[in-house]
């Protein structure tokens, strides 16, 4: 499957399939710790949308705000795109504690002795 502009690397989360060829390692480090970084955040997103959807299942549906199939699709676009701004943002700070760690393997860091 090839990616055109409107699918480039940059758009697509790291989960894609189409993306297996462009994470691997190109030998220019600053490429490479940019898709590190780019992955680990995309993870972060993810954790943060599963959290995100568990903590709303606890919560009771009701008829004010509709209990359709649309709003379920709606809700669960808004999630996604919430947990990815908060992962940008700095989320809970597993990005970085992963891109550290991975960055550097073997390497024991303080924070997460």
């Amino acid at each position: 499957m090839a990616l055109n502009a409107a699918s480039s690397p940059v758009n697509l989360p790291a989960w894609d399939p189409r993306l297996t060829g462009s994470l691997k390692a190109t030998g220019d480090k600053a490429a490479d710790d940019a898709k590190l970084k780019k992955a680990c955040q995309e993870m972060e997103s993810v954790f943060l949308n599963m959290l995100l959807k568990s903590m709303r299942d606890t919560v009771p549906k009701t008829e004010i705000g509709g209990n359709n199939k649309q709003t379920d699709i709606i809700q669960s676009m808004l999630d996604t795109e919430l947990t990815r701004n908060m992962a940008a943002a700095g989320g809970t700070g597993l990005a970085a504690m992963m891109y550290r760690n991975l960055s550097n393997p073997g390497v024991v860091h303080p924070q997460t002795k």
